[in-house]
């Protein structure tokens, strides 16, 4: 079984919030793929779809979420490091992170 892919969209430079998304990610060892949206106009054009106008984008299959978020974050890699599948924790998942809300 493979785990759900899990997507940053950040921006190659300037991006403060990215680099500490991605420094996160990495510290809990949670596998990810980059996608930068200032090189890769499809990657810009699927943050647009999700209805974000700005970067970081953090994408696990159905969830997805805009900013810097720690708890979040600490939340994903906590069921990525448990589940042999993690999409059989996708719904787990989406009730945790809306019940945290826009916060």
């Amino acid at each position: 079984m493979n785990p759900t892919q899990i997507t940053l969209y950040a921006k190659t430079s300037g991006c403060q919030q990215c680099k500490a998304t991605a420094r996160h990610l990495d510290r809990q060892s949670t596998p990810y793929v980059t996608r930068y949206v200032d090189q890769d106009p499809a990657a810009a054009d699927e943050v647009k779809l999700l209805g974000y106008q700005a970067v970081p984008v953090v994408t696990a299959g159905d969830m997805h979420w805009s900013g810097y978020r720690p708890g979040k974050l600490d939340q994903l890699g906590r069921l990525h490091a448990t589940a042999d599948d993690v999409t059989d924790l996708d719904t787990a998942a989406e009730q945790y992170l809306t019940e945290e809300g826009a916060a």
